[in-house]
């Protein structure tokens, strides 16, 4: 069990004449403003990416305290650092392509803060072809451009389609977090805490308690492709199964948020112990990203959640 889960909480509009509905549809359609903006700062990110290549073409767009997440490798924080992964990860990118489908995303209420996710295919220097997928958070400081500061990338055997009519699809409703203003540093620090006691209800009620309770009313999981899950039931049983002899526990090492306080992002490590019959105990390591949307209640529900695997710690 790693931590790959990807959540979102949708709100359902009314339809009719009224003056309330013509309200909900000015913020829809300013919603709608919003994300189209976003998804821009995507497209050109696609674009540097196919014209520059896997190197320097996803470097451009990131901030300078950007964080990468790619498997196998621990996590990875800073332009210079990400140039060196990913030239690790593509030694001939001169003779690579890669090429990305934007499949969906959020931005928030206040315009600077979003996340963006789809797929990508990849032609080899020797021609074989591969997919994946990849998650960038963006963030802007008002009126300039939006910059990544955390970006997942996986590969796949194979693309396979997100649910249809998915909320967190390009033509859906979005993530639906409700804002609650804040200075950064207190949203920070709100989902932080969030996702550190998600992490100890883990460790002391287990996986199939902790992931539950707190997802979103539909969530999606995402890896090499993107796995949309929707109700409570659906939530539980996709992670049904735990047992005492394991133990998966986490903890944040970067967050961050909207200022607005509706969206928000967690990015850490995590380690699965699982306790064999004889009384030996077996280790897995990962990192994770984890997106949130608050509640109009105040709490912090995760609206995705998805990682790869880390290198064990250094003795």
């Amino acid at each position: 069990m790693s931590r790959l889960a990807f959540v979102l909480v949708v709100v359902a509009a009314a339809c009719g004449g009224s003056a309330t509905d013509s309200l909900t549809a000015s913020s829809a359609a300013l919603s709608t403003d919003r994300r189209a903006g976003l998804f821009a700062a995507d497209a050109a990110h696609t674009a540097a990416i196919e014209r520059l290549g896997p190197v320097d073409g996803v470097l451009q767009a990131m901030r300078g305290n950007a964080v990468y997440l790619a498997p196998g490798m621990d996590l990875v924080r800073g332009r210079h650092d990400i140039r060196e992964a990913l030239a690790a990860e593509n030694p001939d990118p001169q003779h690579t392509q890669l090429s990305r489908t934007l499949a969906g995303g959020d931005v928030s209420a206040d315009g600077n803060f979003g996340f963006t996710f789809g797929w990508l295919s990849r032609i080899a220097p020797d021609g074989a072809a591969s997919y994946g997928a990849y998650v960038a958070v963006w963030e802007r400081e008002d009126g300039e451009d939006f910059r990544i500061t955390a970006y997942h990338s996986r590969s796949s055997i194979r693309r396979l389609p997100v649910r249809a009519g998915f909320p967190l699809l390009a033509d859906g409703a979005g993530a639906g977090g409700v804002p609650h203003e804040g200075g950064m540093e207190e949203q920070r620090r709100s989902v932080a805490a969030a996702d550190t006691a998600f992490a100890a209800l883990s460790v002391a009620q287990g996986y199939s308690i902790a992931f539950p309770t707190y997802a979103s009313d539909f969530m999606m999981v995402f890896g090499g492709n993107f796995v949309g899950l929707e109700g409570r039931q659906e939530i539980a049983d996709a992670y049904a199964g735990w047992t005492p002899a394991e133990v998966l526990d986490w903890a944040p090492v970067h967050a961050g948020a909207a200022a607005s306080g509706d969206l928000a992002y967690t990015v850490g490590t995590a380690v699965d112990s699982y306790t064999m019959p004889d009384g030996s105990v077996v280790k897995s390591w990962s990192k994770y990203l984890t997106l949130w949307a608050r509640t109009a209640d105040g709490a912090w529900r995760f609206v995705a959640d998805g990682g790869s695997s880390s290198p064990a710690p250094a003795p």
